[in-house]
């Protein structure tokens, strides 16, 4: 493997509602080395919005924090760069594979590979506007076809960017079928600057199988972890692990925590983690013990029917919505809101 990016091998990657300050938090407990912000659009970021400047901002228990633009305006992407490093990001990360309509539609995310000779102009902004170092997420290509891995590349690496992260599909593949991590290797070796593979990654053996003979610099997981958030542990011990059903809770209360930390314990707060807190479940539920199955499941994979082994781990592999509300209380989630002082103290004015 190549020199890291920053001395991190193993990242965190970006998801959007899902890789939250808690959620970032939680990881880097299990041992991820690096973690990734939501994806900001940088145009919402230059008008004022609140909400996407918020995702800027890094945890205070993040090792390394890269901050993730999105956007086709040069001027727009510079200034939300500018302000990533000043609320305290360790990189910026430029998202051009974003393969969502309310993204391309605007000419960003997957769409910049359409034309990757014409990517210059909002990277050479983005490598000006900022001292700290610069990364892009790409994709295979756009279209079903497409192969412009090595071209976007060529151009990051003629303007100073500092590493790349390529997800092997295209816009086209979503995030079904097979990752191409020939694609990924072999720009890698051609490569110049760290390369960080991504995709199918969900346990700890993918990696370490990878690790081996990669030419990467390095992985980022991001799927994978939200059905299993200790596949960091996994990677940091070298060794696959098989949770019991009450660990597993008693990881989660942990998340529960923090998030209530993040966002508070008045109705607004609780509502906005149960929220985030059962999108989560919805992953987590997706997760079979090897030891049950014979077998780890890979990402692309789904198994309905298998045994649990207790009424605990049955409760955890039920994917509806009462379930998981029952794993929330059983995490200690409130069942009300504490009322904010403030509120109190108006009402208390004559």
């Amino acid at each position: 493997m190549k020199k890291p990016f920053l001395n991190a091998r193993i990242f965190m990657g970006s998801m959007t509602n899902l890789a939250n300050r808690p959620f970032r938090r939680w990881v880097t407990g299990f041992g991820a080395e690096a973690t990734i912000g939501e994806m900001a659009i940088a145009s919402y970021v230059v008008k004022g919005g609140s909400q996407d400047a918020a995702l800027l901002r890094r945890d205070a228990h993040e090792k390394i924090f890269g901050a993730q633009i999105v956007g086709a305006n040069p001027n727009h992407l510079a200034k939300a760069a500018r302000l990533a490093e000043r609320y305290g990001a360790d990189f910026v990360d430029f998202n051009c594979a974003c393969p969502h309509q309310s993204v391309i539609s605007h000419g960003g995310g997957a769409m910049l590979l359409t034309r990757p000779d014409k990517i210059v102009t909002q990277l050479d902004a983005i490598r000006q506007a900022v001292s700290i170092p610069v990364t892009i997420k790409i994709r295979k290509g756009y279209e079903a076809d497409d192969d412009v891995a090595q071209a976007v590349v060529d151009v990051a690496q003629r303007v100073g960017f500092d590493a790349v992260f390529i997800h092997g599909r295209t816009k086209a593949a979503q995030y079904r079928g097979p990752c191409d991590w020939e694609c990924i290797e072999a720009v890698a070796r051609n490569s110049d600057i760290p390369v960080i593979g991504c995709g199918d990654l969900a346990h700890g053996n993918d990696v370490m199988c990878r690790e081996e003979t990669s030419a990467c610099a390095g992985f980022a997981l991001a799927r994978g972890a939200l059905a299993k958030p200790w596949v960091f542990r996994e990677i940091a011990e070298r060794q696959p692990l098989d949770p019991s059903s009450q660990q597993r809770l008693e990881w989660f209360k942990t998340l529960v925590t923090y998030t209530l930390d993040a966002f508070g314990r008045d109705r607004r707060g609780l509502d906005k983690s149960q929220k985030f807190l059962l999108n989560q479940l919805e992953f987590m539920c997706r997760y079979v013990p090897p030891a049950v199955l014979g077998r780890e499941l890979p990402t692309q994979e789904r198994v309905e029917l298998w045994t649990p082994r207790d009424d605990l781990e049955a409760l955890w592999a039920q994917s509806s919505r009462d379930a998981h509300k029952t794993l929330l209380g059983l995490a200690g989630f409130p069942e009300e809101p504490v009322a904010d002082p403030r509120q109190d103290d108006e009402a208390g004015k004559p």
